[in-house]
């Protein structure tokens, strides 16, 4: 029997809380096969205890404050005893470190992780969701057997782009992310600024939000671009918004593997994105989308400027990028990732160590 505790204690509904998400059901069939259960675990009053509020079976809320605070302790300290765990797998540092400390011997722990940040347990399972997180954790001592590639996935989309569909009209350039500094949206704005001084008729509309709001505002009224720039906030429906696109811009400065990237690359949205560690595992430069500098508006204005120019070319990228994310980065193709690194994690072998971890593709 292996019973599962997943827990997330994220306030929001970002990509780790997302990706949570996307794990849960597929813990849950992993654990019914061999004849246990998995608990996911998200915080109280959190986003995600809200958008899953009729979820069955539900989830599991306990607060979150510190992680010595006596009542985030007492609660997780139940739930441990409570789900008899043969397995703890948590996303971020504070589940990892909570539940890490109060896991009995012989309990596997495994930790999700989604950016360069992160402390390293002994002993402890690291599921990364790039490549480069993988090699940084083998760099910062984690055993090689102990550090598992299983990159993100993204369901295939209800909505499908048409770039550059409607002759006249303006150019639009769309993004989505929180809002964030490193997220890079003032580098995307002073781009559009740009373009627009070159001539282009391009507007842009960034769905996110986030504690950059009234910075990002602020640059949208100093560059005069309140016509052409909208930070629309949250939206539901994310494939919808990416797919009334002709661009997708993605300015980052650090990313894990971002679930953004993957989803407008999945609508076939021709993609123009910072060439730093995630996205350069994600684009094939020229054939699936274009990478460019970081921090750089003007390399990124050209970029987007060589796509308007060559919509045909633009359009056939956008296609082969939704065509290798279905194929690759589908749901089916996470499913078989994970329970692969689960039997390795969860199976010991003759030795009694765990099963020698490899990357998945």
């Amino acid at each position: 029997m292996t019973n599962i505790l997943h827990a997330m204690l994220g306030k929001g509904l970002g990509g780790l809380e997302r990706v949570f998400l996307d794990y849960q059901p597929i813990l849950e069939a992993y654990a019914a096969k061999h004849g246990g259960t998995c608990t996911g675990v998200v915080r109280r009053g959190g986003a995600v205890s809200g958008a899953e509020a009729m979820r069955s079976p539900p989830l599991a809320l306990m607060p979150a404050f510190t992680d010595w605070d006596p009542w985030t302790v007492g609660a997780a300290r139940r739930l441990v005893e409570t789900v008899h765990p043969g397995l703890i797998l948590s996303h971020g540092q504070r589940p990892a470190r909570l539940f890490g400390r109060l896991a009995p011997t012989g309990v596997v722990q495994a930790v999700c992780v989604h950016k360069p940040v992160f402390d390293v347990i002994e002993g402890a399972h690291y599921i990364c969701v790039g490549r480069h997180l993988a090699e940084l954790a083998v760099a910062r001592g984690v055993p090689s057997a102990r550090a598992h590639f299983v990159p993100n996935a993204v369901a295939e989309p209800s909505a499908q782009a048409d770039p550059f569909a409607a002759p006249g009209t303006a150019i639009r350039v769309v993004a989505a992310g929180r809002l964030h500094p490193k997220k890079g949206f003032d580098i995307l704005i002073r781009a559009i600024g740009l373009l627009r001084a070159r001539g282009l008729d391009v507007v842009c509309d960034i769905a996110g939000e986030g504690e950059e709001r009234a910075h990002l505002e602020r640059l949208i009224a100093e560059l005069d671009l309140g016509a052409a720039v909208s930070l629309i906030g949250w939206t539901a429906d994310v494939s919808g918004f990416l797919a009334m696109g002709d661009l997708f811009a993605f300015p980052s400065h650090q990313e894990g593997f971002p679930l953004a990237l993957l989803e407008a690359m999945a609508v076939a949205l021709p993609v123009v994105s910072s060439a730093i560690d995630g996205p350069v595992e994600m684009v094939v430069d020229g054939e699936t989308g274009r990478l460019v500098p970081p921090d750089d508006p003007v390399a990124l204005a050209d970029a987007l400027a060589d796509l308007i120019a060559a919509p045909d070319l633009a359009r056939a990228m956008g296609q082969r990028a939704r065509e290798t994310v279905l194929r690759d980065y589908g749901s089916a193709r996470l499913a078989r990732r994970l329970e692969a690194v689960l039997d390795r994690m969860l199976e010991p072998s003759r030795d009694g160590a765990s099963r020698p971890g490899k990357a998945l593709f």
